[in-house]
């Protein structure tokens, strides 16, 4: 009894070999496949990334360059503005040319007197 137990086990293992021997070829190929597709779908999503960092570069190129425009734009205004008289310049300038008037003209009344 034992050995017909047996019998029927080696008979389902040798048709399991055989199906198994049919499949290996069919499972490594769809292994490789698999792998193969794998690394590609790897391979596009770099190739994105390295698409959105160049555009991420160029919008910060342009946004550099921009600021750096802006920032001459002020500094020449500021420029301007530094070349300007102060108010206490201006009162000085016109204090002192009272002064200066107040002075020549007490100057010249006293010498006309003599």
């Amino acid at each position: 009894m034992l050995e017909a137990r047996v019998g029927k086990l080696e008979e389902k293992v040798d048709r399991i070999e055989a199906i198994l021997l049919r499949l290996e070829s069919k499972i490594t190929e769809t292994l490789l496949t698999g792998a193969k597709q794998a690394d590609l779908t790897k391979l596009q999503l770099q190739v994105t990334e390295i698409a959105l960092t160049g555009a991420k570069q160029t919008d910060l190129h342009k946004a550099q360059t921009d600021l750096a425009e802006v920032k001459g734009r002020i500094s020449g205004v500021e420029a301007r503005f530094s070349s300007l008289p102060t108010t206490w310049t201006m009162l000085g300038i016109v204090f002192t040319t009272w002064a200066l008037g107040s002075g020549i003209l007490i100057f010249a009344m006293n010498y006309l007197k003599k």
